[in-house]
């Protein structure tokens, strides 16, 4: 694990390496605001308590971010001490925000309420103001951020590792593998959670029915009867939507392994072909590096764009 290198600092800053690494894991995805990082190192003193965590690969910036959990363990071959940590947009999840009715609200403002001030670093999306928007109840920053862009912009934007908000990736970059230049690759169609049709529950007590064109190109023949959260009452179409995105996003899925630690950006477009499973433009929407006693390792999730583009 030479090219990699990782340093703690505790509350006052002070720096220390972790040279006697064993094993660690770096996962990042459109699903979540924040990077996870995940270690295991023999050698920490104990009582040693981490405020925050670094890594680097070859040099380059990999992950920072705060002390999740640390632990401490004893065995018959020694003692190790596991870290697990998340970078600074995880106070979007954390942090709960203040149930409120806003009016007039734009969304610059939104940035500057709910955004930056928890760790977001900018946005490359320009939006407009919404007459009225209600922040209920047990929503965290990320929840109502997501549901001004779904209202105001008509789509859910996702972070990137700059911690940039943004809507889309670097599509125009597309990397392919042919047989030989991965360990595995695996191909998944699951129908069994897509929605073709849902009725949708009206203010008037009467069930709109909305048709999703993506599952039924897959054949998909559910259907559902939905009633969706107080928030979105006004929103049938685009409470729809949602619903529709969340159960088959997995719908049509690609894992991908390497051999090695190899860096790529959310976004990019992915080819693969075999001699019996070919695949072209599923986007790359999760990446993890790892490594342990088995060797280094490069996973990357691949999904089809348009299963989120509704």
């Amino acid at each position: 694990m030479s090219a990699l290198t990782v340093v703690t600092r505790d509350s006052g800053g002070a720096a220390q390496e972790l040279k006697e690494l064993t094993s660690f894991r770096w996962s990042f995805s459109k699903d979540s605001p924040c990077a996870y990082w995940e270690c295991a190192a023999s050698g920490v003193p104990r009582g040693s308590w981490v405020h925050r965590l670094e890594a680097a690969l070859n040099g380059s910036p990999l992950f920072s971010g705060r002390m999740d959990t640390q632990v401490w363990e004893q065995g018959q071959t020694g003692s190790r001490c596991r870290l697990t940590a998340r970078s600074g947009t995880a106070a979007l999840l954390d942090n709960e925000a203040a149930p409120m009715v806003y009016q007039n609200y734009s969304f610059q403002q939104l940035l500057f309420d709910h955004g930056y001030p928890y760790g977001l670093a900018g946005s490359a999306l320009s939006g407009g103001t919404l007459n009225q928007i209600t922040c209920a109840k047990g929503m965290s920053h990320w929840d109502f951020l997501q549901f001004y862009c779904r209202l105001q912009l008509g789509y859910l934007p996702w972070v990137n590792e700059e911690g940039t908000l943004v809507r889309q990736g670097d599509s125009g970059t597309e990397h392919s593998f042919s047989a030989g230049e991965y360990q595995s690759f695996a191909l998944t169609l699951d129908r069994t959670r897509m929605i073709s049709r849902l009725y949708v529950l009206d203010d008037a007590g009467q069930y709109r029915p909305v048709s999703n064109t993506f599952a039924q190109s897959f054949l998909a023949e559910r259907t559902e009867y939905y009633a969706p959260p107080g928030r979105w009452s006004q929103n049938l179409t685009q409470a729809a939507g949602n619903r529709f995105r969340e159960r088959q996003l997995d719908c049509f899925t690609g894992q991908l392994v390497l051999s090695g630690l190899h860096r790529f950006r959310l976004g990019q477009r992915v080819s693969v072909s075999g001699r019996d499973i070919s695949v072209s433009g599923l986007e790359l929407t999760g990446i993890v590096l790892e490594g342990d006693e088995s060797g280094l390792r490069t996973r990357l999730t691949l999904s089809d764009p348009a299963a989120g583009n509704i």
